[in-house]
């Protein structure tokens, strides 16, 4: 399985790398697109400077340090969707970063994958979780017209990966691990993450007021985990606990959410996603791989692990 790391800077390409990042994945905001939709739509779902590459000249260099190793870079290009207005910025865009050695893009758009798929046929394109591909007929649609790999949401549990992993054997499927867990689906959530203090909107508090008293009970258990989220770091997310069955049903990589997150995080979400890999190889014992992991879990967060922010909630056990 690899290890795929965001990446926001020249300066730590190569810490990243050293650190055990197999591929990297990353964006920059175009100086067409700058200067016409800035304050209008983000061309790859940041809205601060710091989640995004400087520019095309750090671009190019980060793909040469990473090919230098053996190792891929891919373009994050990934709003749910794109307008006929924006689309021959986006397709100058690509041109461009094609030409600077991209491995891949990574989308949602079916428009835009069409379209580079007849312009850039060479390159690899990957379904972001925001194209919310959930079952293996979805996936199949996005096969048919270029996709050859897919990154689950979210809110999929391992069973129903392994199931479209099984359905859909010629495609390749990422998982998310460590970082940025969210109680939405991200595909179609429609809220901004646009605050200046990075405070999103699931990390806000607020309450649920039932059209019609007394509330169902399944509707009761909703707006209590709901509640709970304002209590909750969501920057804590994790999933070291489900490597084993993740490597078991197919999983080609594991993804590490962090654009805009400082170096020093990064590294150490590299290095733990590596060293539970490893021990997933020497080990057979899960009971303890769990208990290893939710240790590993407090360290790198300095708080214990909850249902929340594990991505993988059936691996946790209240201890």
């Amino acid at each position: 399985m690899n290890i795929i790391s965001p990446i926001d800077n020249l300066a730590e390409a190569d810490a990243l790398l050293d650190a055990g990042a197999d591929e990297l994945y990353g964006g920059y905001v175009p100086e067409a697109w700058q200067e016409r939709y800035s304050l209008l739509a983000s061309v790859n779902q940041r809205t601060f400077a710091g989640a995004q590459i400087e520019g095309r000249d750090d671009l190019a260099a980060i793909i040469a340090k990473a090919h230098a190793r053996g190792k891929t870079f891919s373009l994050t290009l990934n709003a749910p969707f794109y307008s006929a207005e924006q689309l021959p910025l986006i397709l100058d865009y690509v041109d461009e970063v094609a030409a600077a050695g991209v491995d891949g893009v990574i989308l949602a758009d079916l428009g835009l994958l069409r379209e580079l798929r007849r312009r850039h046929p060479r390159l690899e394109y990957h379904a972001s979780t925001l194209a919310h591909l959930m079952n293996s007929e979805a996936v199949k649609i996005y096969a048919s017209q270029g996709i050859g790999r897919v990154v689950f949401p979210r809110h999929l549990t391992v069973e129903e990966m392994g199931e479209v992993v099984r359905q859909v054997p010629d495609v390749r499927f990422d998982a998310f691990l460590l970082v940025g867990k969210c109680p939405n689906t991200e595909g179609l959530c429609t809220f901004h993450h646009s605050s200046p203090d990075r405070i999103w909107p699931c990390e806000i508090p607020y309450r649920i007021s039932p059209l019609q008293v007394p509330a169902s009970e399944r509707l009761l258990q909703a707006m209590t985990r709901q509640g709970s989220w304002s209590m909750t770091d969501r920057r804590h997310g994790c999933g070291l606990c489900a490597i084993p069955y993740l490597r078991r049903i197919g999983i080609g990589g594991l993804k590490i959410v962090g654009r805009g997150a400082p170096t020093a995080q990064k590294l150490k979400n590299i290095e733990l996603a590596r060293d539970f890999l490893r021990l997933a190889d020497e080990s057979d014992d899960l009971a303890v791989y769990r208990r290893l992991a939710m240790a590993a879990h407090r360290r790198r967060f300095g708080t214990p692990c909850s249902p929340n922010v594990c991505y993988f909630p059936k691996f946790y056990q209240a201890d």
